[in-house]
């Protein structure tokens, strides 16, 4: 829901490290896979039972994905390529961080079950609706990026937000993962409406 407005805001944010980056020779795509490498510490953080030590490095792998377009538009080296794999690490991540919780939490096993087939279903619906439309010489999402990607209930803010939750607030995971799933679920519902209305 808020993914375009910290998206406004982070190049400024960033600018420093992007151009240092930059400077170094750091390609975009180097700085996407380490953004995974930085992800995967995070979720064994959490499945090894240190949770907020989790999250914390699972937000320095959040700055390090914003990283990647900002050093890629200043380098001038974007590419389709670049947008694939950013969006594949990026899945990745958030999936391997969801194994983590499930791996320290092994009793919701059934939520996180769904919330897995979640993730499956919105980026399924995320990027078919993006296909389709540019198939179809049609617009359906206002943003530079290599996909069109339409606003929904979760994003990519929110799910750092609900790991944060996690992570912080054990006692509520019964309740916090449900909700979640309700969350991706109805986003799922929601991009399949708006395919149904702008695919005709």
């Amino acid at each position: 829901m808020f993914d375009e407005r910290v998206r406004s805001i982070l190049p400024r944010a960033v600018m420093p490290i992007a151009a240092a980056l930059a400077r170094a020779g750091v390609s975009p795509n180097a700085v996407s896979a380490a953004a995974f490498v930085v992800a995967l510490a995070a979720a064994w953080l959490v499945a090894a039972g240190h949770p907020r030590a989790g999250v914390v490095v699972w937000l320095v792998s959040r700055l390090c994905d914003g990283l990647d377009g900002v050093v890629a538009r200043m380098t001038k080296r974007s590419t389709p390529f670049g947008g694939y794999l950013d969006i594949t690490l990026d899945m990745a991540a958030y999936s391997i961080m969801l194994i983590g919780f499930a791996a320290a939490h092994p009793e919701h096993r059934i939520v996180w079950l769904v919330i897995l087939a979640g993730y499956v279903l919105a980026i399924t619906t995320t990027l078919a609706l993006s296909n389709a439309a540019s198939a179809m010489g049609r617009t359906v999402g206002g943003t530079d990026r290599t996909f069109q990607f339409t606003p929904g209930i979760a994003e990519a803010g929110e799910t750092t937000a609900m790991y944060v939750l996690w992570a912080l607030l054990p006692g509520w995971l019964g309740w916090l993962t449900w909700i979640w799933a309700a969350m991706i679920l109805a986003t799922v519902v929601q991009r399949s409406w708006l395919a149904a209305r702008a695919l005709r």
